[in-house]
């Protein structure tokens, strides 16, 4: 006995309806319409929650059902391509050699596609199920159509236009960018967040000024009235610990708002990342520099010479000239799409690189510092078998001087880069995970991102309080965003690829915005003089 719609619909809700175990593949159909509807019957009905577009879906291809996949996906054959299809379907007459092969792959090829969707077929092509990247000659990939060309999507679903394009309301492959709205959100973001993060750290740097002064003023009371103090009354554990604590920077109040202000930057920032690339994020915080120039002479009697406006003026100028030929990021990777980017030999230089200059940057800090404490102390001697390496220095060397300075402030750059490097990887997960619900943290590697992102954080909030501490916020801030900048833009481009559609004039122009940005450091390197 056949159910009626209504009873049909009603087993649905129930879950008594059963699935169709018939493959799609080979049925006979009249209408792409009629193939999706067979798939949806296989996976037991459409979810409320299944996207409109797909990397792959069955299509009506002479009266038989064909699954269908998109550019740079993978094939065994031009039929398994949704761009030949269509060339043949709207008579595009679109020349090429070969729809199916290896230079048409990515990254992207074996990383979870098409053929791992529901109701995909079971004999998929050759790395579906692999978790290396691709090399190119072991596996073949769909070509999709070029650039401007008449397009239309099969089953109304599977995109025909090649990497990067995409099918436009007009029926043309177009390049495919972050919606211009989503970017404009991502650079007010940046704006806000930048400002906000700077008014942070000069609070933080205020309060360490009070706490200086403080100390100035009981250093001056206590030379007085040694000989006269009684013994101090005995006090319970917490009142000495609240003691202590308000006797240090962090115990004081302005401490604590601007390490909330602080945090609340960097999460604007981080939110950023989802609406615009990295390359674009990170020379936007820059201009945060601005507030610099404002906040920090109001709150901490810093004075502005004629060579820290001009060394801000030229790092804004880099910075536009940046963004102006910034890259454009995938937005939404997924685990094994980032997984695959952390493999790549370019993104493992990187991090290599940035791990050991975080180890020499350390080492350098504690062997400075320990050398200044040696020749406050030169006739104690060696306190330890190291310091017989360490000669004495004094204040007056250039390590002390100049290097000092720009260690603490690069230190806290580098643990920022990683942060970000990390963070936007970790945006990409909750989107994915909340958004397309495709749960990413199924995994110890998520969870290590998650920990490294939080551990970098942490430590970028830890060194740029030690700077701040010892020198000037007016070097300490620009100089943190310089080279938190020039981090984050090479690190978008080479683990994100985002560099991936530069021309030569776009490598010319992006390298003379990284050189003016450098310059206007040189400008405000003028201010170590009197560090």
């Amino acid at each position: 006995m056949q159910l009626s719609p209504t009873a049909s619909s009603c087993s649905r809700s129930f879950g008594l309806y059963k699935r169709s175990t018939q493959p799609v593949a080979g049925r006979a159909c009249t209408s792409d319409t009629q193939c999706v509807q067979f798939r949806s019957d296989q996976v037991g009905g459409r979810s409320k929650h299944e996207k409109t577009s797909r990397l792959g879906e069955y299509a009506c291809v002479n009266d038989i059902c064909r699954y269908v996949v998109q550019a740079g996906e993978l094939c065994r054959a031009a039929d398994d391509c949704a761009a030949f299809h269509t060339n043949q379907r709207l008579d595009l007459n679109v020349s090429s050699s070969s729809w199916c092969a290896p230079e048409f792959c990515s990254l992207e090829s074996t990383c979870g596609g098409a053929w791992t969707l529901p109701g995909a077929p079971e004999n998929a092509p050759p790395g579906a199920e692999s978790r290396r990247p691709v090399t190119n000659g072991t596996v073949t990939c769909c070509r999709g159509l070029p650039s401007n060309s008449q397009c239309a999507l099969i089953s109304a679903s599977v995109d025909a236009c090649g990497s990067g394009y995409a099918c436009d309301s007009r029926n043309l492959c177009m390049s495919q960018e972050p919606h211009q709205q989503q970017v404009w959100i991502g650079v007010l973001l940046v704006l806000v967040g930048g400002a906000t993060l700077n008014i942070g750290l000069n609070l933080q740097k205020y309060a360490f000024r009070k706490h200086q002064a403080r100390l100035l003023v009981q250093e001056a009371g206590d030379d007085k009235d040694d000989d006269e103090s009684p013994e101090p009354e005995p006090v319970g554990r917490i009142r000495r610990f609240r003691t202590k604590l308000q006797g240090l920077p962090i115990g004081s109040p302005y401490w604590a708002i601007g390490l909330v202000v602080f945090v609340l930057g960097n999460a604007t920032n981080f939110i950023a990342l989802q609406f615009a690339p990295q390359s674009l994020v990170a020379p936007l915080g820059a201009v945060a520099l601005v507030t610099n120039v404002i906040i920090a002479p109001l709150l901490n009697n810093e004075r502005i010479g004629l060579f820290d406006i001009g060394g801000i003026a030229l790092i804004i100028a880099g910075c536009i000239i940046v963004v102006v030929f910034s890259g454009i990021v995938q937005q939404n990777l997924r685990l094994c799409m980032l997984i695959q980017l952390l493999r790549a030999r370019p993104t493992a230089i990187y991090l290599c690189v940035i791990s050991v200059a975080i180890v020499a940057t350390y080492m350098f800090l504690w062997s400075v510092e320990r050398a200044l404490k040696r020749h406050e102390s030169e006739d104690a001697g060696p306190a330890t078998p190291l310091d017989k390496w360490i000669p004495p220095v004094s204040p007056a060397s250039r390590y002390v001087r100049f290097g000092l300075p720009l260690a603490y402030a690069s230190m806290g750059s580098l643990m920022a880069a990683l942060t970000t490097l990390f963070a936007k990887s970790l945006v990409n997960l909750l989107s994915t995970s909340l958004l397309d619900r495709e749960n990413q943290f199924t995994s110890f590697v998520p969870w290590c991102i998650l920990l490294v992102t939080v551990f970098t954080a942490a430590s970028q909030v830890y060194w740029i309080n030690q700077g701040l501490l010892r020198y000037d916020a007016l070097l300490q801030v620009p100089v943190f965003y310089v080279v938190w900048t020039v981090l984050d833009i090479v690190g978008g481009g080479v683990y994100f690829n985002e560099f991936k559609l530069f021309t030569t004039v776009k490598y010319v122009l992006f390298t003379l915005g990284v050189a003016v940005i450098f310059s206007g450091v040189g400008l405000l390197a003028n201010r170590l003089k009197s560090t």
